[in-house]
């Protein structure tokens, strides 16, 4: 949303969406980003996935939390929540576990932000924004539009520019892959220095206009990723929040929009 703030779409089956802000809802109708947002039309073809000791669905109006492998993206779907202090929520069967460390940016309650940290042995563990903030967790997990690669097979290696650096916390490299319109990001990067233009997409993966998607950085806080159509990528940190949160770690896994 506007200033890189955080906020969600809720979307009935009727088709009715509202947009919640986190934050002040001027935040929402100064700019709200659809690019990037995805869901499953229905559970068609997913896995179910088994819940960890004190975690469970949310209700039954909500879908239950699975899995599928489409050309070699993940993707999750369901709401899940936990009266528990425990981060671990399930594992992801084998064939959806990722090669390599994943952090992927999910929606907590009401609009607010966190992210799943996926191992290479499936284990998945919830953290909310900040510090202090375990009540987002309770309060509800979304899963939906959640997303990330396997492997940077088929993916396009990308060159990083001033001062950036591949691949923190034992996580992939930089790269990027079309499929079927849809540009996918993987990896994860970080700077020392305070350039926040990391890298130039190449010829084939550019925007037809500019494009805003949300992405996480240190800490599970907030940031986007602003494309321009000449392939220019510059990280946001949510408005407020020190440029450190992208500095230390920025995560491209799950960013997606369409070319």
């Amino acid at each position: 949303m506007c200033n890189a703030t955080s906020g969600e779409l809720n979307i009935a089956p009727t088709g009715v969406t509202q947009v919640i802000s986190q934050g002040a809802t001027a935040n929402a109708t100064c700019f709200t980003s659809l690019d990037g947002v995805s869901f499953a039309l229905s559970s068609s073809s997913f896995t179910t996935l088994t819940l960890q000791p004190g975690w469970t669905e949310f209700d039954n109006f909500f879908r239950k939390a699975a899995v599928r492998d489409i050309n070699g993206i993940v993707h999750l779907e369901g709401e899940i929540k936990t009266a528990g202090t425990k981060p671990a929520a399930f594992t992801l069967p084998a064939g959806f576990r990722p090669s390599k460390n994943v952090y992927v940016l999910i929606n907590l309650c009401t609009g607010s932000i966190g992210r799943l940290h996926i191992t290479p042995s499936g284990a998945v563990t919830v953290q909310p924004e900040g510090t202090g903030n375990w009540w987002m967790v309770k309060c509800g997990v979304s899963l939906e539009g959640a997303s990330f690669a396997l492997s940077p097979a088929s993916f396009t290696a990308l060159t990083l520019q001033n001062g950036w650096m591949n691949a923190p916390y034992a996580t992939s490299n930089a790269a990027v892959r079309n499929i079927s319109g849809i540009v996918h990001l993987k990896g994860a990067i970080w700077t020392n220095g305070t350039n926040a233009d990391p890298f130039v997409l190449p010829a084939g993966f550019r925007p037809a206009n500019q494009t805003f998607i949300p992405v996480d950085l240190c800490g599970g806080n907030n940031g986007r990723l602003n494309i321009q159509p000449n392939g220019m990528v510059t990280v946001e940190q949510q408005s407020g929040d020190p440029f450190s949160n992208a500095q230390c770690f920025t995560s491209l896994d799950g960013a997606s929009f369409a070319v």
